[in-house]
C-alpha cells in the first residue's frame, strides 16, 4: 500500500482531528518537499452548497480530504514520506498527519 493510501485510509480519524483543532489551511510537505503552501480548508456549509450543483462532489470534509489526498497521489504516486501540516497563517505549524518508512524499511 502507497502512503497516499494510508492516509486515506484514515481519512475519518483526520477528519475528527480537523473539525477538533480547526486549521484553517493545510501544508502538504512529500520526501521533504512543501508541494502546496497553503491548501485552504473548506468549511462544512461551503462543501453542502458546493455539493448541491449538478456534478460537484465533496459534499463532507471526509470526501474533500479523500479528493485532496487522491489528486495529490497522482503527482507523486511513488512518494516516500508524505506529511500534513496544520497551518495557521502567518506562521504557526502544527504536525497534522505523516505517513513514512518504518525505521526497518527505511534502512534497507
Amino acid at each position: 500500500m502507497n502512503r497516499w493510501r494510508t492516509l486515506i485510509r484514515y481519512t475519518p480519524r483526520l477528519v475528527e482531528k480537523l473539525q477538533r483543532i480547526n486549521p484553517p489551511k493545510l501544508r502538504l510537505v512529500v520526501d521533504g518537499r512543501v508541494i502546496y503552501w497553503a491548501l485552504q480548508v473548506p468549511k462544512e456549509d461551503d462543501l453542502a452548497a458546493h455539493a448541491r450543483w449538478p456534478g460537484m462532489s465533496s459534499p463532507s470534509h471526509e470526501g474533500w480530504l479523500v479528493e485532496m489526498l487522491t489528486r495529490f497521489e497522482h503527482g507523486w504516486p511513488h512518494a516516500s514520506e508524505v506529511e500534513l501540516l496544520a497551518f495557521w497563517p502567518p506562521d504557526r505549524l502544527e504536525p497534522f498527519a505523516r505517513v513514512a518508512p518504518k525505521k526497518a524499511e527505511a534502512g534497507r
